[in-house]
């Protein structure tokens, strides 16, 4: 007769469990996998970002375009610092804001672009603000920030003197080409309009009391209306819109304590006139083509640069919509031929 054990008493196969060495050494080689695996992780990340970054200026680029067959001419640039967009002011020359405000509509911006059109103030003073409270995707960099509002340092424009009650504004991580001047963005008083009636009333725009103070020889700059046909150089051979260098500190906060003077490259906003903030230069003239494009660095504020939060270069649109990376350590005389429209030397890519 076979006699049952009672499971109370049933035997039970015994297992050893991990000893804590055990446990400590399959610990640090799962942290050796993942340190060696997390560069890699990081790289493809940065490699999505920049495709991104490359996808928005090539819409950019596009936009661009589309403006100059629209017009007859790329975005201009605006006025200066002490102005911002206006929807009742058209395009071209006379239109204050910036050439991110111009080409709004050939991104599918077309409502935002016409935000305050028909209305005079106090009603246009509202929109405007709302409007340059408005973030656009578009003219972000996803390696650097997100699409969002920050704070300006600018607190009045001449069209729009509420602009102080907009302490978070849109900003934008790309600026146009204006060539290889060494002017200021339209500072000087003697040849800014301190009102539309100015402006209107046989204003002095042509530099008259100081000869020479706004030319420029890239392709949208102050109060600019560049054709095509006056790209002599070719347009695949010349910067169009470029990413900007900024100093990570900015990234938040243009008027940070860390910095040892105000970022001027990122204090206003992506619709104000022409500024460093929306624009940049390449260098003065073949003797001195400074200014290289660079890696955003904590150690430097620099607001003429163009550069970016990627290793290793800056992308760019070219004049016929192309899009390149350019290396930061890219020949400073290259860098300067590719910013001026007529040098008369255009450069050939293969070079750089």
């Amino acid at each position: 007769m076979l006699s049952s054990i009672h499971p109370k008493y049933s035997v039970r196969t015994s297992g050893r469990g991990f000893t804590l060495v055990e446990l400590l050494v399959v610990i640090a080689i799962i942290g050796i996998l993942v340190a060696l695996l997390l560069p890699a992780v990081q790289a493809a990340r940065e490699a999505a970002r920049r495709s991104q970054c490359k996808n928005k200026l090539k819409q950019i680029g596009l936009a661009c375009l589309e403006h100059e067959s629209a017009h007859g001419f790329l975005p201009s640039g605006g006025w200066s610092k002490e102005w911002t967009a206006d929807p009742n002011r058209g395009y071209g020359a006379n239109q204050p804001g910036s050439w991110e405000y111009n080409i709004l509509p050939y991104l599918e911006e077309q409502p935002l672009h016409d935000m305050g059109k028909g209305l005079d103030s106090p009603l246009l003073d509202e929109e405007l603000g709302r409007m340059i409270s408005t973030p656009v995707e578009a003219f972000y960099c996803p390696s650097r920030r997100p699409a969002a509002i920050y704070p300006h340092v600018w607190i009045t424009a001449y069209n729009l003197r509420t602009l102080s009650r907009f302490p978070n504004i849109s900003k934008s991580d790309y600026a146009a080409n204006t060539g290889d001047s060494a002017r200021t963005c339209g500072d000087s008083p003697f040849v800014i309009p301190r009102s539309y009636a100015e402006a209107d009333s046989g204003f002095a725009w042509s530099d008259t009391e100081m000869p020479g103070l706004h030319y420029q020889t890239g392709v949208i700059h102050y109060r600019s209306e560049i054709q095509l046909r006056r790209i002599t150089d070719g347009t695949s051979k010349t910067y169009l819109v470029g990413e900007k260098y900024l100093n990570p500190i900015s990234y938040q906060n243009p008027n940070a304590v860390e910095l040892a003077t105000i970022d001027y490259g990122d204090n206003q906003g992506v619709f104000t006139g022409f500024e460093w903030d929306n624009h940049r230069r390449v260098g003065s003239d073949e003797n001195d083509p400074g200014w290289p494009p660079m890696a955003d660095n904590l150690q430097v504020v620099n607001w003429y640069a163009f550069g970016s939060a990627h290793p290793g270069g800056f992308n760019v649109v070219m004049c016929d919509g192309s899009v390149l990376t350019i290396d930061y350590d890219i020949a400073l005389e290259t860098h300067w031929r590719l910013g001026v429209r007529f040098d008369g030397e255009p450069v050939d890519q293969n070079s750089f």
